[in-house]
Formats: structure tokens, C-alpha cells, sequence
């Protein structure tokens, strides 16, 4: 979900707000209403303007999703509800802001969850809504598609620390590479013992890690969540995958494929350092289970 005007969406804690200071007086909202709140339904046109009251769900983290939405008047909170804690509050947005045009772009769940704070007016765009008045908002297709872009990169930064090390420079050239993708739950994205086809950048949700023994038994490895880049071993060595990867939870992820990396960045010496590091970490960790299978 990406926010207009600004490429660095600011931090804000529910608990620092005083109501009092809102616009029209109304509360902030604390926390995000219970799942039982069902978030504002499909618009009947390509373009809608929806008058909302404060406290109503605009879009829901991992809801699909196929329009945008441009603030006219008021104010939303934007929230993430991690699996297992409890939702947060990281940002607000106000007028002229726009939200949720990932899902329209990528075709990916919604990111974040968006709660209108006041009363708020806001212009619902679908695909055909966008050709047909984003231009009146400042939101042509490829100023909508670079911001996204700019946000999934963001959210790549934020929780990979071996990431948010690459430079800059760098950055903008892997911006142009990855593809986002949504993979449902059950799906195997690397197979032991089957050549990788790509580096993915987990964004959303969880992985099971596990190796199989030659006698058939299966040792775990920790659960991957977002921030967790695997299948840098068959990207960079060419060598058959160490472990098994599977979706726990549908996924939101970053992907880099092989050849676009061996044509691009093979001779990018810092990102070929973070990955061998990875990759030898995660050598080290596979020798420790062949090794030592009941532990």
C-alpha cells in the first residue's frame, strides 16, 4: 500500500494522540475495530465517492483487492495486524493522500488495514475508474505503478536488515527487477535437491523450512517470516536447493529470477557479499542437521 507524496510513511503511536486535538473533535481511533467490522463493500462503478464516518474499515489486511482510493476530505490511520500481535498503527494519511493501489496494480491481498479516523470523504477508483479520472487526482498509471513500486521496496528495506545495507544506487536498480507475486498456502517455492528458480524477498505471511533426510525423515527448520530472503544458494552457485520452502499462509513476496540476475547483477560485488553471507549461514545451518539429525 503505498502513500502518495511521500515515499517514507511516518510512525505515530495510537496512545500519543490526544483526542481533543482532532479535527471536528472526533477521537482518534486506537485501536482497529474487530474482524467482525466488515470493511466498506465493492463500489457499483469504475468511480465512487464514498461519504464515511469515523470508525468505518475502508480495506482490511489480507482482503483481495481491485480499486484505490484518493482521500478528499478528512482522515484515515493505516494499520498492519501481523499473524499472532496485535495491530498497530503506522501512519495517517489525510487529504490528497491516496492508499491501496498495490492490490489494484499487483493483484496482491491488501497490505495494511485503513480505518477512517473522522469523517472522511473519499473517491474510490477502480482500473477502468483510474484511466478515467486519475489524471483530475494526479495519479496517471505510471505515477501509480512507481509509487507502488517505491513501497514494496520500502517494505523489503524495513524488514530485512541485510537489505536496508545495500546502497542506494543499487536499490534503484533492484527496484526494476523484482516482480511482485502472491502465492497461496501449500505452494512449494523451492524443493530440495531441485535447481532454484528465482530469489524471493518475503513480504507477507509465513514459510515452513524443512530437510529431508536420505532415510526419508523431515527436521524443520525455523519458520520463515516477512523479511526472509531464501534460494540465494541455486541463484548465485548454480547448486541444487538445501531445503524445502512451502507457504504456511498465503504469501506476498518480491521476486528476482535467475537469469534477470545473472544478466543484471552478477557483477554487482555488494549484492553478491550480502547473498553469499546468507548463503553460507544457511550451508552452515543444513550441514548442522545432516550432522546432527536429532537435535
Amino acid at each position: 500500500m503505498t502513500m502518495s507524496r511521500s515515499t517514507a510513511l511516518p510512525v505515530v503511536s495510537p496512545d500519543s494522540r490526544n483526542p481533543e486535538n482532532d479535527a471536528e473533535g472526533s477521537p482518534a481511533v486506537p485501536t482497529i475495530p474487530s474482524r467482525d467490522r466488515e470493511p466498506v463493500g465493492r463500489a457499483p462503478l469504475p468511480v465512487w465517492t464514498r461519504f464515511l464516518p469515523a470508525g468505518r474499515v475502508v480495506v482490511r489486511e489480507g482482503d483481495p483487492g481491485s480499486s484505490m482510493f484518493v482521500i478528499l476530505e478528512g482522515r484515515v490511520g493505516v494499520y498492519r495486524e501481523p499473524a499472532g500481535a496485535q495491530a498497530r498503527m503506522v501512519g495517517q494519511l489525510s487529504g490528497g493522500h491516496f492508499f491501496g493501489e498495490m492490490a489494484l496494480m499487483t493483484k496482491c491481498p491488501r497490505t495494511a488495514s485503513v480505518v477512517t479516523m473522522e469523517r472522511t470523504v473519499l473517491r474510490e477508483l477502480s482500473r477502468t475508474g483510474l484511466v478515467l479520472m486519475g489524471a483530475r487526482h494526479g495519479l496517471e498509471a505510471p505515477v501509480v505503478e512507481m509509487r507502488c513500486r517505491e513501497r514494496l521496496l520500502e517494505d523489503a528495506l524495513r524488514s530485512s536488515p541485510l537489505l536496508a545495507a545495500l546502497s542506494p544506487e543499487l536499490w534503484t536498480q533492484l527496484g526494476s527487477a523484482l516482480v511482485p507475486c502472491s502465492i497461496g498456502a501449500g505452494e512449494t517455492l523451492l524443493t530440495r535437491g531441485l535447481p532454484g528458480e528465482a530469489l524471493y524477498i518475503l513480504l507477507r505471511g509465513r514459510c515452513g523450512v524443512f530437510h529431508t533426510h536420505a532415510d526419508g525423515r523431515v527436521t524443520p527448520y525455523p519458520d520463515m517470516e516477512e523479511g526472509a530472503i531464501f534460494g540465494e544458494v541455486s541463484l548465485l552457485r548454480g547448486r541444487l536447493a538445501t531445503a524445502t520452502v512451502k507457504t504456511l499462509t498465503p504469501c506476498t513476496l518480491l521476486r528476482l529470477d535467475r537469469d534477470v540476475f545473472r544478466k543484471f547483477f552478477w557483477g554487482q560485488a555488494e549484492i553478491r557479499r550480502a547473498l553469499v553471507s546468507l548463503g553460507l549461514e544457511r550451508m552452515h545451518r543444513t550441514m548442522d542437521v545432516i550432522v546432527n539429525p536429532s537435535e
